[in-house]
């Protein structure tokens, strides 16, 4: 290995800061100035205060009283309002109610024509839905119908085999 002389050593790239070794002596004292005096800051925690803070702070808080809340809106209140809401509508709908009572002639024949198709009723149970008096007031014979437009309908609307077989 060669030997560092004199000259190559500020080649090297590290630089002292000018006055360093002036001012070393100061800042050194002041350093050592500074930890004295922050060892002693003055300030004392008493003894056991961080073991008796949890039961300090809990024994406040048990201390005070507990405020009374109000509920604005309430169960029970609702409970009572909405039955005496409840009659209070029925009540007007019962006083302005302009309709008369219902009868089977205001319900519409295409009404009642579709509940019979749809509840599949038989003829025993759609014949017991008239009384003898209902029966009496239709007038069967008023009705002028040729024997054509009666073949034609039957032959129409209903199947030969269910004629057959109820004929049978």
């Amino acid at each position: 290995m060669k030997k560092n002389s004199l000259k190559n050593i500020n080649k090297t790239g590290f630089k002292v800061p000018e006055n360093y070794f002036e001012n070393f002596e100061y800042a050194f004292l002041s350093e050592l100035k500074l930890k004295e005096t922050s060892a002693n800051s003055g300030f004392k925690v008493p003894e056991n205060y961080f073991e008796t803070l949890d039961d300090k702070i809990l024994n406040t808080i048990k201390d005070q009283k507990e405020v009374k809340v109000l509920k604005l809106f309430s169960w029970k209140k609702i409970t009572y309002a909405a039955p005496i809401a409840a009659s209070v509508i029925i009540m007007l709908g019962v006083m302005f109610n302009k309709n008369s009572t219902l009868s089977i002639d205001k319900i519409e024949t295409a009404s009642i024509e579709n509940y019979i198709l749809t509840e599949e009723l038989e003829p025993n149970e759609m014949a017991s839905l008239f009384s003898n008096e209902d029966l009496s007031e239709i007038n069967f014979t008023n009705n002028n119908l040729n024997p054509e437009t009666l073949e034609n309908y039957v032959l129409d609307n209903l199947e030969i085999e269910e004629i057959i077989t109820n004929n049978n």
